[in-house]
């Protein structure tokens, strides 16, 4: 089943967070990747040579970050089971990279002593290694505050949500937010936030949003789950109820983060 989203999908997520002053709005690229068993060892190789590339378009501020993660469940019947984001600081970085990424060059300052038949057979070995199902362009558009900052190893969350009604982000802002806020502060998960599809749209896509938590390693994600819904007072049960109306939650996908490149 692939995941064909928009207004977002988580999550990824892949964002550097500091509390201590609001950031500027980040954009994300989401990459979805089907990767067969027997491909994997070659689709590590293909990703280690690109975070090179990756951190070289750190270094000239073309993105802020790039990073890889391992999916659950990851059953080849299930879709991808590998997630890029790469994070911009703009719309305009994000476009202008999707269409004029200057692979060559990058390569070149990453890896100077690579020869012309080496760096072609790291592109054949991408294309073969994976196929990449879709993309997804998404903007943050809200976020619990905190200082957690992502490490390899770090667990993610993705609740792929599709938009029900008008008020469903006004609903996440002021309903599932500060209960999101609350465990936070509780030591019960290290992040939450929310992200918006701005690519594909329509009628037909298969998500429009996706509400990501951020956690410190499983086993504190296993404490959340095994007590999900605890400590809830009546009120905002009631809040909660109605603010379920406003979005069909498609599924939830686990990411692990495995390398990153900041």
């Amino acid at each position: 089943m692939k995941i064909v989203l928009v207004a977002t999908l988580v999550i990824f997520l892949a964002i550097g967070v500091n509390a201590q002053q609001e950031p500027a709005t980040e954009f994300l690229l989401f990459e979805f990747m089907e990767v067969p068993d027997e491909n994997g060892n070659a689709y590590w190789q293909v990703e280690s040579f690109w975070s090179g590339i990756h951190q070289q378009r750190v270094a000239d501020s073309s993105i802020i970050g790039w990073d890889l993660w391992s999916l659950t469940p990851s059953g080849t019947k299930q879709g991808s089971q590998f997630l890029t984001v790469t994070i911009f600081a703009s719309l305009k970085d994000m476009l202008n990279s999707m269409n004029s990424l200057d692979i060559t060059s990058y390569a070149k300052k990453a890896y100077p002593d690579m020869t012309d038949e080496e760096f072609g057979g790291v592109m054949d070995m991408t294309v073969k290694s994976r196929d990449l199902a879709h993309q997804v362009l998404l903007v943050g558009i809200d976020k619990t505050t905190d200082d957690y900052q992502m490490k390899v190893g770090s667990i993610v969350t993705l609740d792929i949500m599709k938009q029900v009604a008008e008020n469903y982000e006004e609903a996440e802002s002021e309903i599932f937010k500060p209960w999101h806020q609350q465990l936070v502060d509780d030591g019960k998960k290290a992040h939450w936030g929310l992200l918006k599809a701005i690519l594909p749209v329509g009628n037909d896509v298969y998500g429009t949003h996706i509400a990501y938590s951020f956690y410190k390693d499983m086993n504190q994600l296993a404490e959340f789950m095994e007590g999900f819904g605890d400590k809830m007072d009546v009120m905002t049960g009631m809040a909660v109820e109605q603010g379920l109306k406003t979005r069909d939650w498609r599924e939830m996908k686990i990411g692990r983060l495995v390398m990153i490149v900041r």
